[in-house]
């Protein structure tokens, strides 16, 4: 009898440090997936599409990045229809289908899409959503008239 007893304290006594332990290992999980947020939230801010020296630079935070020489540029749309999705046709955004876009634009050769972990792949057809998206053509356009 007394041995059961004992058996049944030192049962709960390592479930309890276990638990204690696995508290510990969660709140440090969490508050370290807090700080990745935060840190993916400030990047698409820092990071913001840009046009120099004749190339169209399109990041997506830290999540997928391209470079597209102005002069590959066959034409910019302002779009909300749907982009048909083969292997030259893809979005900036890793969220793909979830994330709306409002700006398609189509190049003369493949460029290469540089996403999350290195992966890359190759499109002809971009679709992204951009803030100014007026704004956005007119400056293409301008600079596509500069190139030529």
């Amino acid at each position: 009898d007394l041995h059961r007893v004992d058996r049944r304290q030192r049962q709960m006594c390592i479930r309890d440090r276990w638990s204690t332990l696995a508290a510990w290992i969660l709140s440090i999980l969490s508050i370290y997936t807090c700080l990745q947020v935060f840190g993916i939230m400030r990047s698409m801010s820092k990071r913001p599409i840009s046009i120099d020296n004749g190339e169209l630079k399109l990041r997506y935070g830290l999540f997928s990045e391209s470079t597209i020489l102005i002069s590959n540029i066959e034409g910019i749309e302002l779009s909300t229809k749907s982009v048909e999705s083969d292997e030259t046709t893809k979005k900036l955004s890793p969220l793909r289908d979830f994330e709306s876009h409002n700006v398609v634009i189509r190049l003369k050769e493949e460029e290469v899409l540089f996403g999350l972990y290195g992966l890359t792949s190759n499109y002809k057809i971009l679709a992204l959503y951009v803030d100014k998206k007026e704004q956005f053509k007119k400056e293409i356009e301008n600079a596509l008239q500069q190139c030529v």
